[in-house]
């Protein structure tokens, strides 16, 4: 980093032995530059900072010297290739001519350095460029390697102080979008096609949905949606009791608070008289520092009255000074005007005694002259050569064009050849891979088939075997119910003979028998308390037993026919030689071999071009001699004419036997002429100017002499006027000045005074009122009246508890209702639905219960994923506390789940939002949330990989026992194969942590140093 941010110079940061260590630290104090460092890499990346709402061009450093242009240059590794980015910002610099400054745009490089070791990289040692100086071309290279943008980075890399809760409560359609960039769920757009295909299997669904909603229905001990019904009945009114104990418990606990409150306020009257008194004495204790400010305050006002006097005396004084400097720079200008005024006279002189130099310029100019005449009667001459040369130049040119076209036409017709050969070999193993492809493509057909009915026979084979496993245990279920109402019915009897032998009267008929005798009356207690509840208990549970028995015989009977009938399906088929993958790459191979051959070509015409260009070559052969022997005709023309020209120039130097030359030559002679009677004419005009400068500078000279000696008369006027002032009001100079300094303070004094006055009447009268509200009152006993407080709220908890434990079995009931009757409308419907590949269809665009389109939908298992990753953290964060759930939208029963988050937590058994958690739990919450996002990211994200990622503060709002389970979960995270950074100024964190970077600020900018143990 150079001059960026807080960093004036140049900082390099080498993390290769923090990564080593795993978990390391980026510390200092508040504003010193922590958070920037990853700012600094995010603009490297992005050409964005790390705060999404932040100008680049602010990201300069205002330490840094104007020279110095910002720039930052970060070597990362993504994939197993290393890259160096660099970047500078738009910014001023100095304009290196002319002075001034100029703009520096945004400007960007990215080089693959893969293979440099970080010690040989340098600017001219960079690697391999791939993009540079277009932002946008960078940015496009960036994104494609890395395979996420700045928003991504902001928030699965850097957790940043106050935003990583960002995500935690951000809305449902953010999250959405950021969760679509981030997975790819493309997938599921196929498997809605794909299913289409497997509409037959979904007839087999609706005959087991019945028996899943019995299975719900028996869950929660209902045999029926009547009893069901007659359930909800029940805890209707279980929740009536619970209710009306939770209002009483509250109205008792309303009173005992009323009660505490009006005792408080009869305490703060105590409490306002105390203050009172307290108050007043403070005030009182003030009013020798107020009599001070009075004297002050009446000196400070004379002072100000003298005010006018000073300050014109202090003109005075700085007339003096503006004279006295104008005199001496008056003084100055004379001499300099009187050596300029004798320099004018020496250059005079010296431009006189070039005369001699002048005269022999102009002999020169009448030679050159005469030159030129000579050179204009062999223009003649020059013309014929020129002639002869331009024709001989085109018959050169006409030569070449001719032997260009006849090696272009010859290396055509070798290619052509080549291609004629290239094309009829193509076109033999175009038809043979074409074959082959079809070959392939019947065995890939036959593979998937025979998969498919394998994976039909594999499922079914579970489906029997789960089948069975439960028809086994309802069978165990049934034979124990059996034995139960055996043991009820037999004890129920024993004790009904008991009561019937205890009321037999010896010679009445029995009521059960009509016996009149009765030999053998059943012995023992006819206590039967409870027997008669058992026995109806036991036979609803036998009842039970019996169903679950035969519905999961009929499952296994359901599960075993459809094993029988896939098995005869697979056993119809033969076995495919290879399998789909081998088949798919044996076609992937042979269609890449073809499409490597390319575009199949047309063999007839390029044989026929091969024929032309054969005609065209022997033409071309034909015209190049004629071209050639017109070249030499004309070459021999040009060299005659040029012979008689040189001759006719004999007479003229050689350096000067072209017009150019010639005509430069007399240029630069008149020049010099010319520069010669100027520099006489300007010597002398300046001699006459400086003379008059002169004149007017003596001139000046005494005028500011008389200006002078003007403003010392003034100014002691002035200071005289003053000194009687001072002497009038009985002040010397230094107390003029001690009390000159009081004048700004007038009013504060006035306002001070006054205030004090005002706050001794005010409290004197609170005194007196706070005395009269206790006048005649005992102070209350708040101790007890608070006990007595605390035992209702505690009672009206536990009753509140109560009554919503009991709301909830109503509403869990009522929901579980209302689902079952959705559930079964729609069995009975899709049993009579004539078209279930259009209702499949509908489903997968978002015509569901849930309203949710199928890519949504998988959006929404990997957040629960994400969920499940986070859990892992936050568990044990929170010692088992709290849990991440996805919320449930809509109303209770008919709801979906969307990707909204609450928290569950063990201590109520209940769902709370997020916005109800600690600033420390928010932490834990969304520091969960963030590493059970990157995890996911990583492992369904083939070209994202999160070797390292940064966490900048929240440490603050942890207390101990809650920071050791973060870093703990933190250092396991590293454990992981994953480095972690902490950018934080709590000294426990520091401790726990002490490798990493420390930042040292200062007056002039912030250094980064390494921290080791």
């Amino acid at each position: 980093m150079q001059a960026f941010g807080p960093y004036a110079d140049r900082e390099v940061v080498d993390f290769k032995a923090a990564l080593a260590n795993g978990l390391f630290g980026i510390y200092g104090p508040t504003g010193s530059g922590k958070s920037s460092i990853f700012s600094a890499m995010a603009f490297a990346l992005f050409g964005e900072s790390a705060k999404d709402d932040q100008d680049p061009q602010t990201l300069r450093s205002d330490h840094a010297r104007p020279d110095c242009l910002t720039e930052v240059e970060l070597v990362f590794e993504v994939a197993e290739r290393r890259y160096l980015v660099r970047r500078r910002p738009e910014q001023v610099r100095p304009a290196l001519k002319g002075g001034g400054e100029t703009k520096e745009r945004h400007a960007a490089w990215l080089f693959d350095v893969t293979g440099i070791s970080l010690d040989d990289l340098s600017d001219e040692n960079s690697g391999k460029i791939i993009a540079e100086k277009k932002t946008t071309l960078v940015e496009e290279a960036m994104t494609e390697r890395l395979g996420y943008g700045a928003e991504q980075f902001r928030q699965i890399i850097l957790l940043p102080q106050g935003r990583f809760e960002t995500f935690l409560t951000a809305k449902t359609k953010d999250r959405l979008a950021t969760l679509r960039d981030l997975f790819d769920v493309s997938l599921y757009k196929r498997l809605a096609q794909k299913l289409r295909d497997d509409a037959k299997e979904a007839e087999e669904k609706v005959k087991n949905d019945r028996l899943v909603c019995a299975g719900r229905l028996r869950h929660d001990g209902f045999e029926s949606p009547d009893a069901l019904k007659d359930g909800i009945s029940e805890a209707n009114n279980q929740q009536s009791l619970a209710d009306s104990a939770s209002k009483q418990a509250s109205e008792t606990a309303t009173k005992a608070e009323k009660a505490l409150t009006d005792a408080l306020n009869t305490d703060k009257a105590f409490k306002e008289k105390i203050d009172a008194d307290k108050n007043l004495s403070v005030i009182e204790a003030r009013s020798v520092e107020i009599d001070k400010s009075e004297v002050a305050l009446k000196a400070a006002l004379r002072a100000k009255s003298m005010l006018d006097l000073d300050n014109a005396a202090a003109k005075a004084h700085e007339v003096v000074q503006r004279s006295l400097i104008e005199k001496q720079r008056s003084e100055q200008a004379r001499v300099a005007a009187a050596d300029a005024a004798a320099q004018a006279a020496i250059v005079l002189s010296t431009e006189k005694q070039k005369s001699g130099e002048l005269d022999r310029l102009r002999r020169h100019c009448e030679d050159l002259n005469r030159h030129r005449e000579t050179l204009i009667s062999a223009q003649g001459l020059s013309a014929i050569a020129k002639t002869a040369e331009d024709a001989a130049g085109k018959a050169e040119d006409a030569f070449v064009v001719s032997q260009e076209l006849h090696t272009k036409l010859v290396n055509l017709r070798e290619e052509t050849a080549k291609n004629v050969t290239a094309a009829q070999s193509a076109a033999t193993q175009r038809a043979q891979l074409t074959a082959e492809i079809t070959s392939v493509q019947q065995m890939l057909g036959i593979a998937r088939q025979y998969e498919k009915a394998g994976k039909a026979v594999a499922d079914s084979t579970l489906l029997l075997e789960t089948s069975s496993q439960s028809h086994e245990r309802r069978s165990n279920e049934l034979q124990s119910a059996e034995t139960t109402f055996a043991a009820a019915e037999d004890a129920l009897s024993g004790a009904q003979a008991v009561h019937l032998s205890e009321k037999l009267i010896e010679g009445d008929p029995c009521p059960v028998c009509g016996s009149s005798a009765h030999p053998s009356p059943a012995q023992g207690s006819a206590e039967s308390a409870g027997l008669d509840h058992a026995f109806r208990d036991a036979k609803v549970a036998l009842d039970t037993a019996r169903n679950k028995e035969a519905a999961a015989r009929a499952s296994v009977a359901s599960a075993r026919a459809a094993l029988s009938e896939r098995r005869s399906a697979l056993e119809a088929l033969k076995k495919p030689a290879k399998s789909i993958k081998e088949s798919e790459d044996e076609g992937d191979a042979l269609k890449s071999r073809l499409e490597s051959l390319g575009p199949a070509a047309e063999i007839p015409e390029l044989e026929a071009a091969l024929g032309r260009l054969l005609e065209e070559i022997s033409q071309a052969v034909k015209a190049l001699e004629v071209e050639r022997l017109k070249r030499d005709v004309l070459k021999t023309e040009f060299a005659l004419a040029r012979q008689n020209l040189l001759n006719g120039l004999a007479t003229i130097p050689k350096e000067l036997q072209t017009s150019e030359a010639l005509e430069n030559a007399i240029a630069k002679v008149v020049a010099s002429i010319k520069s010669q009677e100027a520099a006489l004419e300007d010597a002398v005009k300046k001699e006459r100017s400086a003379s008059e400068a002169l004149i007017a500078a003596q001139k000046d000279g005494e005028s500011a002499a008389r200006a002078y000696s003007n403003a010392i008369d003034a100014s002691e006027t002035a200071d005289k006027t003053l000194a009687a002032r001072l002497a009038e009001n009985g002040f010397t100079p230094e107390q003029y000045q001690v009390h000159k300094a009081n004048i700004s303070q007038i009013d504060a004094l006035e306002t001070n005074i006054k205030a004090h006055a005002e706050q001794l009447a005010a409290a004197k009268d609170r005194v007196s009122r706070a005395t009269v509200a206790i006048e005649g009152i005992k102070r209350p006993d708040l101790g007890s009246l608070t006990q007595a407080r605390d035992v209702a709220i505690k009672a009206r908890d536990e009753t509140v508890k109560s009554a919503a434990a009991a709301k909830a079995r109503v509403d869990h009931l009522v929901g579980l209702q209302a689902s079952i009757a959705a559930e079964l409308k729609r069995i009975a419907k899709a049993e009579v639905d004539s078209g279930p590949l259009v209702g499949i269809a509908a489903a997968f665009n978002g015509q569901n219960p849930q309203r949710v389109e199928l890519e949504t939908f998988a959006i929404g298992a990997m957040f629960d994923r994400v969920l499940e990753a986070a859990n892992l953290r936050l568990l044990p964060m929170s010692s088992g506390r709290y849990s991440l759930e996805r919320e449930q939208e809509g109303g209770k029963g008919t709801g979906r789940r969307g990707l909204g988050i609450s928290v569950y937590d063990v201590h109520t058994g209940r769902l709370r939002a997020t916005s109800t958690l600690s600033g420390g739990e928010t932490f834990m919450a969304a520091l969960a949330l963030a590493l059970g996002l990157s995890d996911v990211v990583e492992s369904v994200s083939g070209g994202i990989r999160l070797d390292t990622i940064f966490i900048d503060e929240g440490f603050g709002s942890l207390d101990s026992e809650t920071l050791d389970q973060a870093l703990q979960v933190l250092q396991d995270l590293v454990g992981q194969s994953r480095a972690v950074g902490l950018i934080s100024h709590v000294e426990l964190v520091q401790q726990a942590i002490p490798n990493g970077f420390q930042i040292r600020k200062s007056v002039s900018g912030s250094h980064v140093e390494m921290r080791t143990i």
